[in-house]
């Protein structure tokens, strides 16, 4: 080490010595300071304390109050939504026969968007609505075999 860090390093170790003894209280000192925390200590008489404000609450002044003005209620137009029935004849490849023509995933029935499909259903969206085409089951109109 050269002379410099020899001075710094005992600088160093004597202001820590000092700071040590300089903090370090005799037995009577510590005594005193605890009989001094045993004293009863006399509060605030109850009183008082009902008197005193909540520091908590703000107090805010009230707005005065504009009279009310009469709303005119104006007649809203009626809306009308125009039922669509769409007819779900068949699924083929990935592909709905709707109101007569073939329609995949993805593809736009009328206002509506195909979002899902199975083998015998189809489910149809739009902002507002969905719906769901079923095919219809048949009736057996003939008997393939004889004697049944």
């Amino acid at each position: 080490m050269n002379n410099k860090n020899i001075i710094i390093t005992l600088l160093l170790i004597s202001i820590s010595i000092d700071t040590l003894l300089a903090n370090s209280l005799s037995h009577e000192e510590i005594n005193k300071m605890v009989t001094k925390i045993k004293e009863e200590r006399v509060g605030i008489d109850l009183a008082t304390l009902d008197k005193t404000p909540n520091p908590f609450l703000i107090v805010k002044e009230k707005l005065k109050e504009k009279p009310k003005e009469k709303k005119i209620e104006k007649a809203k137009p009626k809306i009308v939504k125009k039922v669509v029935n769409h007819n779900l004849v068949a699924i083929l490849n990935h592909a709905a026969f709707i109101d007569g023509k073939w329609y995949k995933i993805g593809d736009t029935v009328g206002s509506f968007k195909l979002i899902y499909m199975t083998k015998d259903r189809v489910t149809l969206k739009n902002d507002t609505d969905r719906k769901e085409l079923v095919i219809p089951k048949r009736e057996k109109k003939f008997n393939m075999f004889k004697g049944k």
